[in-house]
């Protein structure tokens, strides 16, 4: 027995399990391919856009803004980390009655419905006021709770209504909203003014702009975006001159700088965003860009400085 007692104490300890071997990271993807990626989902953009401007129906703008809208909301919310469920549900409500109502009228044969922006607004604050009045204050916590909804609403839908008053800039023509060209524009420079500063800051880009906050931003890509801006700006105009009769060449070079500008500045608004949420992209469906919020960043500040520039200064 003693002699076997070394054996079946040997039996009895457990049998070492080797570590596993860590599978190896993916390559990350080369700026060719990133910009591949990213060029693909701008071109789907434009072709649903261009869809729009042939067929003159602007249901399908309409369901596009609306939808890209309530998406960048709910990409926004969740970003910001945790809120009361009842809050995002009711925050997600008023930006669902906000393009609604808006529809209805619009089926009506109304064009300039966006009167309800400060009503809308108003229920929603007013909603969640009521909401915190029901639990005990937190302090900064409560505060949160309040102004990260509403900051999301201005930011994605109010913002985005601008959009519709874009559509609906100048007379009709035929039924037709006579606005449509306007969109066009700004979404041709906002893209154009993005494509052209990663391309450019691809190829040649070395002094870094910001890099506290998004370090792949350089000052020859700036360049880059100007030059994208201004292609973008006269080549509508050159095209579509008569559907843009508020434009000449003079505006668009006036435009190309500052929509260039604008669109460079909520780039890097959207990327203190994600810097401080601890996120890298607003959500993963659009390739190489990221989610609706990646796409849309730019255009949600664009659309309403080119609607006043249109409307108070032309």
């Amino acid at each position: 027995m003693a002699a076997n007692e070394p054996q079946t104490i040997m039996s009895d300890l457990p049998t070492p399990v080797p570590e596993p071997i860590p599978a190896p990271s993916p390559a990350p993807a080369s700026k060719a391919a990133i910009f591949v990626r990213r060029l693909s989902s701008t071109l789907a953009l434009w072709a649903v856009v261009t869809t729009g401007m042939v067929t003159g129906n602007p249901a399908l703008l309409f369901a596009l803004v609306a939808g890209a809208s309530l998406l960048c909301l709910w990409e926004f919310l969740k970003m910001m980390g945790p809120l009361p469920a009842g809050a995002r549900r009711w925050t997600l409500v008023c930006g669902v009655l906000f393009w609604a109502v808006p529809g209805a009228f619009w089926m009506r044969g109304v064009l300039d419905p966006i009167f309800l922006d400060g009503l809308l607004l108003a229920v929603l604050l007013l909603g969640l006021f009521t909401r915190v009045l029901a639990r005990p204050l937190e302090g900064r916590e409560t505060l949160w709770r309040l102004f990260v909804p509403l900051a999301g609403y201005v930011y994605t839908v109010v913002l985005a209504g601008f959009f519709l008053r874009l559509m609906v800039l100048g007379q009709p023509v035929e039924g037709k909203l006579p606005g449509l060209f306007y969109v066009l524009y700004v979404v041709a420079v906002t893209k154009f003014t993005d494509m052209g500063a990663y391309a450019i800051g691809s190829l040649i880009g070395k002094h870094k702009m910001i890099p506290h906050i998004s370090p792949g931003k350089t000052w020859e890509g700036f360049g880059g975006a100007l030059l994208g801006a201004f292609i973008a700006s006269h080549g509508v105009v050159a095209l579509f001159g008569s559907k843009v009769p508020l434009l000449n060449h003079g505006h668009a070079a006036v435009l190309a700088v500052i929509l260039a500008l604008v669109t460079i500045v909520a780039d890097l608004a959207e990327s203190v965003l994600k810097r401080c949420a601890g996120v890298k992209d607003s959500g993963n469906f659009l390739p190489g860009i990221g989610g609706g919020l990646d796409l849309m960043d730019s255009l949600l500040f664009t659309a309403p400085v080119a609607w006043f520039y249109l409307m108070h200064v032309v």
